[in-house]
């Protein structure tokens, strides 16, 4: 009669314990990468603007602000569909937001 419960609870339990330790590899990764990152696209943004200013170049900087807009027009547009994920996946996500956060802290 407590099978079902049981089987319930290691399997709530299996979600949990993925969720939490690839959410703190993921986090750890997402840290390192991410100074990489923007060490990489500031040093380009230095340069643009070297380049703009020396006459080099001409940069549309609007256009590129543009970009930014289009980028957070098309994550309005898809975020009903990651809401729902979520809420069927609560558990999982939930660790895995707190590995996340812990590795990226650690990172």
């Amino acid at each position: 009669m407590a099978g079902w419960l049981i089987s319930a609870l290691i399997g709530l339990g299996t979600q949990v314990s993925v969720g939490f330790i690839g959410g703190f590899l993921a986090g750890y990764a997402a840290k390192k990468i991410a100074k990489v990152v923007a060490f990489i696209i500031g040093t380009f943004i230095l340069i643009l603007m070297g380049l703009n200013y020396l006459g080099v170049i001409a940069v549309r900087w609007e256009r590129l602000i543009g970009l930014g807009e289009e980028a957070l027009t098309w994550i309005e547009a898809h975020a009903t569909s990651a809401a729902a994920f979520t809420v069927m996946n609560l558990p999982a996500i939930a660790t895995f937001v707190a590995g996340f956060v812990l590795g990226f802290r650690k990172g």
